[in-house]
């Protein structure tokens, strides 16, 4: 028995030593995120402004990809009081005529991008909202990124 509590007890300090990165926070929103698997030695990623009244915002984005970016895909389901109330699903690079300068990244080369995305056009409930992000290539076992972001709206 003892044996039993003592796993549990390590097992989730392991879990949570890989931890959660502030991305940013302000007086209406906190952004967070931690990944799926091992790929914060090799990520960074930055939102400006921190703030979901501005309609514009401006993601700098930093990684070595593990795999070829050449076909990309990406997911993003959202979570909000326990209901997966939004699923996405986007090709990213097809690769032919793709819309990011990204597109087409080699593996263990750097991937080094700024974008601009939209703001959210309506106003989001006050609570904790979760999204599941993964990016994969042609398969899932392709995986190139997966995170769990979590707004905390105020």
């Amino acid at each position: 028995m003892f044996q039993l509590v003592f796993f549990i007890l390590f097992t989730s300090g392991f879990t949570e030593s890989q931890g959660k990165k502030v991305l940013c926070s302000s007086s209406e929103v906190e952004i967070s995120y931690s990944f799926c698997d091992s790929m914060d030695d090799a990520f960074f990623l930055s939102l400006v402004p921190c703030s979901f009244s501005e309609s514009r915002w401006k993601v700098t984005l930093v990684l070595i990809p593990r795999n070829d970016a050449i076909f990309l895909e990406g997911r993003i389901n959202v979570w909000y009081d326990g209901v997966d109330i939004l699923t996405l699903k986007k090709v990213i690079c097809s690769g032919f005529d793709d819309d990011y300068s990204f597109c087409g990244t080699l593996k263990g080369e750097t991937l080094n991008t700024t974008f601009e995305i939209s703001g959210l056009k309506m106003k989001l409930q006050k609570g904790i909202y979760t999204l599941f992000l993964t990016v994969s290539g042609p398969s899932e076992k392709n995986l190139l990124l997966c995170s769990n972001v979590t707004l905390l709206i105020k």
